[in-house]
């Protein structure tokens, strides 16, 4: 039996692994700085992209990190073919950097990083209807350990990211302060509004709203559109029967 070449046999093994040549990371530099002031040497500057670290630096003098020289030591950033363009976070210590870039491997690009210590906050939701379930994320920056929230309904946490549920519908004011001293308050900030049929506006369709659709079909009541659940343009005694109906058996939504 034949045996192949030797350079033959490395050809094939050539071929065989250049789908496995990993992508040339992203290099990244410029200046650092921590409410206004330069970034003590020793601060730690991490990439991220999609919650996972992928590239790491340590300041070796204050106020910047790497260089367009040669041979001056840069964040390196490396990702895969699928985190082609995504975006990349940036940490100072820990705290969430204002600059932001997307991952475009084989490129060198000065970035610089600010760092404002202060309250912030944001919701995956600000308007809807009751009961409304808001999850609420902390944005904070200067690597925060205590949080206080207030969501304008009474309620309160002391989590990082809590989840409130808001039951009555109304205009709410949500506030967080970090570390007992900074603090950021959204006037506003929710906005909840009733359900359909909750004319008592406790947010919930009861029998106080059953008995008012009642009354505006005997004329006890000023009639409300807003009850023509059957949209034959008044309010009649399907009406009635439909938030009644609804009220006893929740079959199906108004």
């Amino acid at each position: 039996m034949r045996r192949l070449p030797l350079i033959l046999l490395l050809l094939i093994a050539l071929i065989g692994t250049a789908s496995a040549v990993p992508l040339l990371p992203a290099e990244f530099w410029g200046s650092v700085t921590i409410d206004g002031n330069p970034a003590p040497a020793g601060t730690v500057i991490t990439a991220r992209i999609d919650g996972r670290d992928c590239g790491s630096l340590t300041l070796e003098s204050a106020g910047g990190y790497g260089g367009d020289s040669t041979f001056d030591k840069r964040l390196l950033v490396c990702g895969g073919d699928d985190d082609v363009g995504k975006t990349i976070a940036f940490f100072v210590d820990g705290a969430r950097a204002t600059g932001t870039t997307v991952y475009t491997p084989g490129t060198s690009t000065r970035l610089d990083l600010m760092v404002t210590s202060g309250a912030g906050f944001s919701a995956d939701v600000t308007a809807g209807v009751a009961p409304l379930t808001v999850r609420f994320t902390d944005e904070s920056t200067g690597d925060p350990k205590l949080w206080s929230w207030t969501f304008g309904d009474g309620g309160t946490s002391a989590e990082q990211n809590p989840v409130h549920t808001y039951g009555v519908p109304g205009t709410y004011t949500v506030n967080l302060t970090v570390d007992n001293s900074a603090t950021l308050s959204r006037p506003g900030y929710i906005t909840v509004t009733a359900p359909k049929g909750d004319f008592n506006g406790n947010g919930e369709v009861d029998i106080g709203d059953v008995s008012k659709v009642a009354y505006m079909v005997v004329g006890k009541e000023p009639a409300d559109l807003a009850a023509d659940f059957n949209q034959n343009g008044k309010v009649d005694i399907g009406d009635a029967a439909k938030i009644a109906y609804f009220f006893v058996e929740k079959i199906e939504a108004l």
